[in-house]
């Protein structure tokens, strides 16, 4: 299914395709058709640990959300096409270039960047001990 979803045969990703196939990819383990070389491929563009937990967080969102509607629906293929069609993915094989630093719009806030992680130089400051704590050799 996926396959005939999605083309294999990619150089580059947007964030946001990364994430669509993602969340296919979970909708598809669950149904029996394992792609590990492309869920492996697929985290190997993302640049960070915090961009891989969101495309590990798509992945399981789409296996939960087969094992929470699977039995609504006649078949294996009408799960998946209803699944899909339900978040909106396009199907058209269609491939951007990458840039996984853009953050998908779609991206509730809490798994977006968090602010603490953006502290300038003076912010850092705050960190350390206080000068009257630190011994003076």
């Amino acid at each position: 299914m996926y396959e005939r979803a999605f083309d294999l045969d990619w150089d580059s990703l947007s964030a946001e395709e990364a994430l669509r196939r993602m969340y296919a990819l979970g909708i598809s383990t669950e149904l029996g058709h394992t792609y590990d070389d492309e869920r492996t491929r697929i985290l190997r563009i993302a640049n960070t640990a915090y961009q891989r937990s969101v495309l590990d967080l798509a992945y399981n969102e789409g296996r939960n959300a087969i094992r929470d509607h699977r039995a609504e629906y006649e078949s294996d293929e009408a799960a998946w096409e209803n699944l899909i069609e339900a978040k909106g993915i396009d199907v058209d094989p269609s491939v951007g270039d990458i840039d996984v630093d853009e953050t998908p719009n779609e991206l509730p806030g809490a798994v977006e960047r968090a602010s603490m992680l953006d502290l300038d130089v003076d912010d850092l400051e705050r960190l350390k001990l206080p000068k009257f704590l630190r011994r003076e050799d």
